[in-house]
């Protein structure tokens, strides 16, 4: 008898608990799942931070398309990411002017400023904005006619107040006076967004990488 009320107790115990547990598996799950998927993104970043800076030129529609299949588990299509894909891609080489626009002569209107140097992006830029104003406000009319790569004009570069980049703080202010990142020499900046989850109401994830 005491038995038979000992197994009656656990089944009404697990009956209880058992909404609860089914609620933490699902939650693991779901958490795991987006976990995994910001990873995937961040890694796109790096990644193509890393082909950026050995001169890889992601104007090129071959190329967008390898980065686009670094983002497969993002459901991002292996034949390159389009105006309705879910994810984009912000490629920009920056630099910083000094108070002498790094020898400059005359001294330029973007002294004391980063500035965008080449800047290209593809995707579905209407799921999120770069954080940087990439790309930058003067496009078209700053980009150098002369160059397939996404490169602004040097005049624009130094004079045009639209090809600031805005907020770039990552690197801190580049000073000849002390080490580390010197002005004029170019940063790598990726940024990629996505979605990786039904439970963020359709708003992208976002991942930025310095090279």
């Amino acid at each position: 008898m005491r038995k038979r009320h000992s197994y009656g107790g656990a089944t009404i115990e697990f009956a209880l608990i058992s909404p609860f547990l089914v609620a933490l598996i699902t939650g693991t799950l779901m958490y795991g799942t987006e976990l995994v998927k910001e990873l995937e993104l961040q890694q796109v970043a790096r990644d193509t931070a890393s082909m950026v800076a050995r001169g890889t030129n992601m104007q090129l529609a071959a190329n967008q398309t390898i980065v686009a299949r670094l983002g497969q588990e993002l459901n991002w299509p292996d034949t390159g990411l389009t105006t309705t894909s879910p994810g984009v891609v912000y490629v920009s080489t920056i630099e910083y002017l000094d108070g002498t626009c790094n020898g400059a002569n005359p001294v330029c209107s973007n002294a004391g400023h980063w500035v965008f140097v080449r800047t290209t992006s593809f995707g579905n830029t209407t799921l999120r904005p770069s954080n940087f104003g990439a790309p930058p406000a003067c496009l078209p009319t700053c980009l150098d006619p002369n160059q397939t790569d996404g490169s602004l004009n040097t005049n624009d570069t130094l004079n045009t107040a639209s090809a600031r980049v805005s907020g770039f703080t990552l690197l801190g202010t580049p000073s000849t006076q002390v080490a580390g990142f010197q002005p004029g020499q170019p940063a790598y900046v990726i940024e990629a967004a996505g979605i990786t989850g039904p439970w963020h109401g359709g708003v992208a994830s976002y991942a930025v990488s310095v090279f």
